[in-house]
């Protein structure tokens, strides 16, 4: 049994100007162990698909269709109280922006010690050894003087390592990341991106890691998932869809990453299609240098094609549905 099986996951957002389909039917599963990269365009649904895991999606956002399967468990299915007894300690996340979740009023001990409190019932102040112990472990430097630090106080660096203690802190089981590197200059998200993988190896747990950077998901990652307008487009071994994309966005994408090597950058045309009123057929079909008539007229399946899961009319022949 996978750890984690998500499967047909519908969630919509309905604003005045209409409905807004931000996951739109994505089904995929995460082993043990293992570390899902998710790759895609901003409003392909990447954040909203790592929302939908935890139980953070609220209104407008709705879940209109699916199932979330965590141990055997369907989340959707949990009371909030059921859900956040799950929340925070099997399943962690680790955010994008550490200044939108580290309360600018507290100390960080008494942050990172309401983890211990809400899980294990320990007040945050009786848990400050526990948590030096876990800055410490998260390479936080003087973490004896940390603890009594305010959030401002910290660089953005240190704020994330923040957050990454507290994702850490109970062992979880799965731990999403979502973009956690992007606000870093280059050097701090080398040392985040070490320390990450130092976790991983010794909690043994796995990660749904959502970024941008292509580059750095063919790096730490054992399989990939590509979104597009809030659909799965391909999904597979990391090396298999680096070596030989099959999806032409994710050809696109792969060449954009390796541009170095050409005499100017290649581009799409055309721009990520609106999730209100999205075009019928395939959503690529109108930047799509492959498209062909019927992309136009006919919703892509997704087809299996070498062990990879790809949604693309060029492989309705060959794959199997």
């Amino acid at each position: 049994m996978p750890l984690l099986e998500v499967r047909n996951l519908k969630v919509y957002y309905d604003l005045p100007q209409g409905t807004v389909k931000a996951v739109d039917g994505v089904s995929f599963s995460l082993e043990k162990g293992e570390i899902l990269g998710v790759a895609g365009e901003s409003g392909s649904g990447k954040s909203t698909l790592a929302h939908s895991i935890i139980g953070l999606v609220k209104p407008p956002g709705r879940v209109v269709d699916g199932e979330i399967i965590f141990e055997g468990r369907n989340l959707l299915e949990l009371s909030e109280e059921e859900l956040r007894e799950i929340r925070g300690k099997d399943i962690t996340m680790v955010f994008q922006d550490p200044n939108t979740y580290l309360n600018p009023v507290l100390r960080i001990g008494i942050q990172v010690g309401e983890v211990y409190e809400a899980h294990l019932g320990i007040e945050p102040r009786k848990a400050i050894d526990k948590v030096v112990d876990l800055l410490r472990k998260v390479r936080l430097t003087d973490p004896e003087r940390r603890v009594e630090s305010y959030p401002h106080e910290l660089s953005g660096g240190m704020k994330q390592r923040v957050m990454i203690s507290m994702a850490i802190a109970l062992k979880p089981k799965l731990i999403i990341l979502d973009e956690p590197t992007s606000a870093l200059d280059v050097t701090i998200q080398a040392e985040i991106m070490e320390l990450l993988m130092e976790m991983r190896d010794e909690l043994g747990a796995a990660m749904i890691f959502i970024s941008h950077d292509l580059e750095l998901l063919g790096q730490v990652s054992d399989r990939l998932m590509i979104m597009y307008g809030g659909r799965l487009v391909e999904i597979g071994e990391t090396e298999e869809i680096f070596r030989d994309p099959l999806h032409p966005y994710t050809e696109a994408l792969i060449n954009a990453i390796k541009y170095v090597r050409k005499e100017e950058l290649p581009t799409l045309e055309g721009e990520p299609p609106s999730l209100l009123k999205p075009p019928p057929g395939c959503r690529f079909h109108p930047r799509c240098p492959k498209r062909m008539d019927r992309c136009s007229l006919v919703e892509p399946g997704e087809y299996m094609v070498g062990g990879r899961r790809v949604s693309c009319l060029l492989y309705e022949e060959e794959g199997d549905a």
